[in-house]
């Protein structure tokens, strides 16, 4: 009788191998799609604070340009290229208003990602001071 138990039992383990196998594979896959998910996730979050930076960066070229020509001319930078960033350009707007305060538009872009932000300035005594900002969002 123990010889027929063990004859039925033959190919039981090469059965359970495969079993273990293809669970293992689809845990791994899923496990693998998770990771690229989340990775891209981190990427994005990082062209996005990339672009953030260099809007902060365009606002200050704003208030460097307040400080050496304080006049209520309108005034627009062009597209400029930070140093050592080959990815990313920023445009900043500055536009006089009736208040006598100067509004300040910075739009920058790393790669697809953009982000402005629009700063409020006075100017007194020939120095910019900042009255507030915000990040607008397109």
């Amino acid at each position: 009788m123990t010889g027929c138990l063990l004859r039925e039992e033959r190919g039981m383990a090469l059965g359970f191998a495969i079993i273990v196998v293809v669970i293992v594979g689809v845990m791994g896959a899923g496990l693998l799609t998770f990771v690229a998910t989340d990775l891209e996730a981190v990427a994005e979050i990082n062209r996005g604070e990339q672009a953030f930076e260099l809007a902060e960066a365009g606002i200050e070229v704003a208030k460097a340009h307040l400080a050496n020509d304080p006049g209520p001319a309108d005034w627009s930078s062009g597209e400029l290229a930070m140093a050592g960033m080959d990815e990313g350009s920023v445009t900043v707007t500055l536009a006089h208003d009736q208040s006598g305060s100067f509004q300040a538009i910075s739009t920058a872009q790393y790669r697809e990602t953009r982000r402005k932000i629009e700063a409020t300035f006075s100017v007194k005594e020939g120095r910019p001071e900042l009255l507030g900002w915000r990040e607008l969002y397109e």
